[in-house]
């Protein structure tokens, strides 16, 4: 949906913090999560149906990024990856009556309750997608739930982690989410240009030392899940 913005030079002065480390801002932006669950038979119909919420997105004031992804693994199960330029921006497009509608229509459809998890960026960096490559595009979503206890030791560690992490050849977006109001839970946003690249990043020793330093603080296993964009 944004293929036309990103060719245009006005992108850079529209969505600065798409480009590198988020800018300060007077709001900032609302980065949102969605796992969406659908019984196996319903999968290809609530894809066409999330298609429908991401067009309604696309005229939605205040979007900046609106993804449907579907996992490889498990073709029942998609996630939403979306950016706003701010909380209320988000929350005028979850109350309105055609949001609502689409939201209905999914209901059925789902084998458990829609999870959505708000958040902020930490660090990192969220690029501008690639409409042309998309197909090979490999999009990793991982959530991180850390001991509360451990924050302080986990959160430089998943921070020197994203440094290390952008500097992987093939990576096109990695950054940390804060998720809202939950302290101890992150995600971690991952773009690769292809399944090699991930496989090579997942062996960088950087990646096997940070898994090895994360591991005692950890309150739950490490949620890591591979997607690909999903095309109208």
């Amino acid at each position: 949906m944004l293929n036309d913005w990103y060719s245009c030079s006005c992108f850079l002065q529209r969505f600065p913090a798409l480009v590198g480390t988020a800018v300060a801002q007077s709001e900032p932006q609302q980065f949102v999560v969605v796992y969406v669950e659908f019984k196996p038979a319903n999968a290809r119909a609530g894809g066409d149906v999330l298609q429908q919420l991401e067009a309604r997105a696309e005229d939605s004031a205040g979007v900046i990024r609106f993804d449907v992804l579907q996992q490889i693994d498990r073709p029942n199960f998609f996630a939403l990856f979306e950016v706003w330029s701010n909380a209320q921006t988000f929350e005028d497009f979850q109350n309105s009556s055609e949001t609502q509608a689409i939201l209905t229509q999914l209901t059925p459809l789902l084998e458990a309750p829609l999870d959505q998890r708000p958040g902020n960026l930490l660090t990192g960096t969220v690029n501008p997608r690639s409409r042309h490559a998309q197909a090979r595009q490999i999009f990793v979503i991982t959530h991180v739930d850390v001991d509360p206890q451990f924050v302080p030791q986990a959160q430089p560690l998943l921070n020197t982690f994203v440094a290390d992490s952008l500097n992987d050849p093939g990576v096109q977006t990695f950054a940390l989410l804060s998720q809202t109001p939950t302290a101890n839970h992150f995600q971690l946003v991952e773009t690769f240009e292809d399944l090699e690249a991930f496989d090579d990043h997942v062996s960088a020793q950087h990646t096997v030392d940070f898994r090895t330093a994360t591991a005692p603080f950890l309150g739950a296993p490490y949620d890591e899940r591979l997607y690909q964009f999903v095309s109208r």
